[in-house]
């Protein structure tokens, strides 16, 4: 009776390891072969893009810098490689596999501190990266989030259970629920007038540690490149302990010599609604009047390093 038992077991096992395994590498597939949407932006970031000007960052990078300004001033291909509620672990992991291939001439970083400086849920992160997770150095970066995803990882289906359903739609009717130019993902409409407010930031500012590494790595594969930290514009004003938050980061850079452009409290775009969205994300006209702001100050970069 034990016997039959122990058999049954393992042979439901191995039938629950062989499903896991096929149905794993059928969603590698469909997943590997879109070419549309934010996985078909992903599929292009890390397995064909050689653009020379990539932008990085969350999903302010992804709206507020628009590629094609900087291939019209710049006369350099561009590729806008941010995502929506992600920082430095993804982009540290796109821009690994990215430099496997070629050195990109400029890496430009937007910063947001949650996202890329600060103590937070790191794991959130990590959704993107899933389906990469044999590529060179991301399985490290698992192990420093989540000792326990590299056990997760030996499910085929795990990688891609937070994305099938959508990823399924995109393949069967090849419609992209967002669309891009080169990356970048306009928005349209204007913010409703409101009143006046002020960010307050908090005395204590807990610098993480894991983003911290990441940040440093990402520099490291920088080298080569014109490398250049930005905090874009947003409609609120900061006041001086929120503005603390990237402090400590900016002198980090500034030991390094490497830029950081700092559109906190700009007047051009504090509280001036027809450039935003919403109080943190700009619109298309924002986007492009922001974007050639910023080529103005990386050639008055370029031009100083002559």
């Amino acid at each position: 009776m034990m016997r039959k038992i122990i058999l049954k077991t393992l042979v439901f096992l191995v039938l629950v390891v062989l499903a896991d395994f096929l149905f794993g590498n059928a969603i590698a597939y469909m997943v590997s072969h879109i070419d549309v949407g934010g996985q078909g932006r992903d599929n292009y970031i890390c397995r064909e893009m050689s653009d020379d000007v990539l932008v990085f960052g969350s999903s302010r990078a992804v709206h507020h810098y628009e590629t094609q300004v900087f291939t019209d001033s710049l006369g350099l291909s561009a590729y806008n490689c941010g995502a929506e509620g992600c920082g430095i672990l993804l982009a540290y992991a796109r821009l690994s596999m990215a430099t496997e291939r070629y050195q990109p001439k400029v890496i430009i970083y937007d910063v947001v501190a949650s996202y890329d400086l600060l103590k937070s849920d790191n794991s959130s992160q990590l959704k993107w990266i899933r389906n990469w997770y044999d590529r060179k150095g991301v399985a490290e970066l698992f192990q420093d989030v989540d000792s326990s995803e590299k056990y997760k990882m030996m499910s085929h289906t795990y990688r891609y259970n937070s994305s099938f359903v959508k990823s399924a739609f995109v393949f069967l009717t090849g419609e992209a629920m967002e669309t891009s130019i080169k990356g970048f993902v306009p928005v349209e409409g204007v913010m409703k007038p409101r009143k006046k407010r002020v960010l307050k930031g908090e005395k204590e500012v807990e610098v993480d540690s894991v983003k911290m590494k990441y940040m440093k790595k990402f520099v490291q594969l920088a080298k080569g490149s014109k490398l250049i930290f930005v905090k874009s514009p947003i409609w609120y004003e900061e006041d001086s302990l929120k503005m603390e938050e990237v402090r400590p980061f900016k002198e980090w850079c500034e030991r390094r010599r490497i830029p950081f452009h700092d559109f906190t409290n700009h007047p051009k775009y504090m509280h001036h609604e027809e450039y935003f969205k919403d109080g943190k994300h700009m619109n298309a006209v924002g986007a492009r009047e922001f974007t050639k702001d910023l080529i103005t100050l990386i050639k008055g970069d370029m031009e100083n390093e002559e």
